[in-house]
């Protein structure tokens, strides 16, 4: 059995958060893990509440994850505070994980911040270094890079200067991006990869950045190549997702 730890908050809903990762670990073979950072209140459509745990509440449920399991992956969702992003970066550091995806939840689909300013320099000095993929949308990567991006190209130079900089790769997503189809890249410090798929369109989608960063920490936690961790991520979430279209947005 392999295991999978989801660093990250709580969603009432069940559709995103360490709900969302833990239904999504199951279905990809892992024994799912939580330390859960914060506790919100919302629905389908807005977050309504944010409370961060306290750092050394996270820390001890962090450590006991990977003391008491042979922990493959992480995968590092909403932190909620300074405070808990160098609590994570701080185990990270002791417990050497190889397989570490951060999904950059800066806010709520709604509007609703996760973090405030001072919090994003410290997890670009301190988490990213950590981990081995970021997966900011548009929105996310303009607020963390301070550049204005019209096009996915544009992200892809930006990134490049920004995979030394804060010495990880980057996954720009593009469903904020405009187009008929969703363009994509997968940048390293030495090699871009370039995707793009047809633009889906659900009427159910809640924690749909969850499901798909829960699924890249899953498939790196296989040795894949970046190139197969995206196909396979990307075509599980969109199977995913057809099938939870009962459910009422």
């Amino acid at each position: 059995m392999k295991y999978f730890l989801t660093i990250a908050a709580s969603d009432n809903s069940g559709g995103a958060g360490i709900q969302q990762d833990i239904k999504v670990a199951h279905d990809l073979g892992y024994w799912a893990l939580s330390a859960v950072t914060g506790i919100t209140v919302q629905n389908f459509k807005e977050v309504f509440e944010i409370e961060a745990v306290k750092p050394s509440l996270l820390k001890h449920q962090v450590e006991q994850c990977c003391l008491s399991f042979p922990v493959d992956t992480i995968k590092i969702g909403a932190v909620c505070s300074k405070e808990n992003i160098k609590m994570i970066a701080g185990c990270l550091n002791k417990f050497e994980i190889q397989h570490v995806v951060l999904d950059t939840v800066l806010a709520s689909a709604s509007g609703k911040p996760f973090l405030d300013g001072k919090s994003l320099e410290v997890m670009e000095k301190e988490l990213f270094p950590l981990t081995k993929l970021i997966t900011p949308n548009k929105p996310e990567f303009e607020m963390l890079s301070g550049r204005k991006i019209e096009t996915v190209d544009e992200g892809v130079k930006v990134a490049e200067e920004k995979c030394v900089e804060w010495n990880t790769s980057i996954l720009l997503k593009g469903g904020h991006f405009e187009g008929k189809n969703i363009k994509e890249a997968l940048i390293t410090k030495d090699k871009v990869y370039h995707f793009e798929r047809k633009r889906e369109t659900f009427n159910y989608q809640h924690g749909t950045g969850c499901a798909f960063s829960t699924a890249l920490a899953c498939f790196s936690g296989n040795s894949l190549s970046f190139y197969d961790i995206y196909v396979r991520s990307s075509e599980y979430l969109v199977k995913h997702y057809h099938s939870l279209q009962k459910l009422k947005p």
